[in-house]
C-alpha cells in the first residue's frame, strides 16, 4: 500500500487527494518509462512505487503544488509570475514556460517528460530494463513504427523544471535575498534558495514544509541567516497556524549547536 511508503514525517499533506496525485505521478512515470509496452505498466508502477528515492520526489512534488495552490489562494499570488519572476521576466522566459508546463500536468496528476533529475531518470530507467527482464519483455523490437524498440525515456532526464529553477537563484545577484520570500519569489522558486542556502537536498526543505510540526521548517529558515522576524514572516506565509515563537526557539538551538561546536 503506497500510504504505508509515505516518507515524510506527520503530515496535513497525506489527505487522499494528495495520496491520490503521488499515485498518479508513479503511474504516469511508468508509463512513460514503459513505453510502447503496455504490458510493462503494472510491474513497473509497483517497482516505483516500492522505491524510496521515486516515491519521496513523487511527495515532494505533490506538496509543493498543495502549498503553491493554498498559497496562491491565500495571498493571491501568481504561481508562476510571481513577483521576482516579473522583474527578471526577460531572463526568465524558460522557467516561465517550464513552471506552466508543470502547473498543467500537475492539476492532470501527471509529469513533464525531462523533468526528473538525471539520477532519478537513470534510476527509473534502470528499473524499466530490470522489469522487462522479471517479465520477459523483449528490449528491442524491429517493428515499432517510430523505431524506439517500445523503450520509453520519459526526456532526456536533465532536471528540466528544477535545474531552471536553480539557474534562475544563480543569475540573481542583488535580489537574491528577496528569493528567500515567499511572497516575492513564489513556493517553487523560494524551496529552491532555501534548499541553496540551507544546504539541504530540495525535496527534504520542501516536505519539511507539511509536516505536523512546523519546527523542522524553522530550523532550516534560521540556517539561511534570516532575522527572527523574517523566519516567523516566511513561517506564517507557508503556514498560518505555525507559532512564532519557533523562530526564536530554532535560533536558540542553532546558536546552543554553534557554541558546542566552537567548544569542541
Amino acid at each position: 500500500m503506497l500510504e504505508r511508503l509515505i516518507v515524510m514525517g506527520p503530515s496535513r499533506c497525506l489527505d487522499d487527494e494528495t495520496v491520490a496525485r503521488v499515485r498518479a505521478l508513479i503511474g504516469d512515470l511508468a508509463v512513460q518509462a514503459a513505453g510502447h509496452d503496455h504490458a510493462l505498466i503494472a510491474p513497473l508502477h509497483a517497482m516505483l512505487a516500492g522505491n524510496r528515492a521515486v516515491l519521496t520526489h513523487c511527495q515532494a512534488l505533490a506538496a509543493e503544488w498543495h502549498l503553491a495552490a493554498a498559497v496562491a489562494a491565500r495571498l493571491a499570488l501568481d504561481p508562476v509570475l510571481p513577483p521576482l519572476v516579473q522583474h527578471h521576466a526577460a531572463t526568465m522566459m524558460d522557467l516561465i514556460a517550464a513552471q506552466t508546463r508543470w502547473f498543467e500536468a500537475m492539476r492532470r496528476m501527471g509529469l513533464v517528460p525531462g523533468d526528473l533529475p538525471a539520477d532519478l531518470h537513470n534510476l527509473v530507467q534502470a528499473t524499466a530494463s530490470a522489469a522487462r527482464a522479471d517479465h520477459a519483455i523483449a528490449e528491442s523490437r524491429t517493428d515499432r513504427p517510430d523505431g524506439d524498440g517500445g523503450r520509453g525515456d520519459g526526456g532526456r532526464g536533465d532536471g528540466g523544471r528544477l535545474a531552471l529553477l536553480h539557474h534562475a537563484i544563480a543569475g540573481l545577484g542583488d535580489d537574491l535575498d528577496r528569493a528567500l520570500r515567499v511572497d516575492e519569489a513564489g513556493v517553487s522558486l523560494f524551496f529552491t534558495a532555501l534548499a541553496i542556502a540551507s544546504g539541504h537536498p530540495r525535496e527534504t526543505v520542501v516536505l519539511a514544509a507539511v509536516e505536523d510540526d512546523p519546527v523542522r521548517l524553522a530550523l532550516l529558515l534560521c540556517a539561511t541567516g534570516l532575522s527572527r522576524d523574517d523566519v516567523a514572516r516566511q513561517l506564517l506565509v507557508l503556514r498560518p497556524d505555525a507559532d512564532t515563537a519557533l523562530a526564536d526557539s530554532a535560533h536558540g538551538a542553532l546558536a546552543a549547536e554553534a557554541l558546542l561546536g566552537a567548544g569542541r
